[in-house]
């Protein structure tokens, strides 16, 4: 690796691919670089255990390493790590920071984004 080339640090492991891809979307809209490592082992479901080990990773830059700390630390990402999620009910979650969006709700409450692009 040369050494002009970006050290990137993991600063979080996401519970799965959904997660960690809402998180690249809200980092990257605050101008932070992102890198999910791990993407694949999500497919290999039963020829690795799921968990810890498998779980996306969320790498950044080293120099953007606080900002990408406070954004995710802002984002109300739910504390439900070790539940599957077929265990959990089935509702539309914004993208960015996570919330519970109500039935045909077409923009977040909480962000502002929306999945129509409005």
């Amino acid at each position: 690796m040369a050494d002009n080339e970006p050290k990137f640090v993991e600063i979080y492991r996401a519970r799965n691919l959904a997660q960690a891809h809402a998180l690249r979307i809200a980092l990257e809209e605050a101008g932070v670089r992102v890198q999910i490592e791990g993407e694949l082992l999500q497919g290999a479901v039963g020829e690795l255990p799921l968990g810890w080990v498998t779980a996306p990773r969320i790498l950044v830059q080293q120099s953007q390493v606080a900002t990408a700390r406070e954004i995710v630390g802002r984002l109300d990402i739910p504390q439900n790590a070790g539940a599957n999620d077929e265990d959990q009910e089935e509702v539309t979650r914004c993208l960015a920071c996570g919330r519970t969006l109500a039935e045909g709700e077409p923009k977040c409450p909480s962000c502002g984004w929306s999945y129509q692009g409005v």
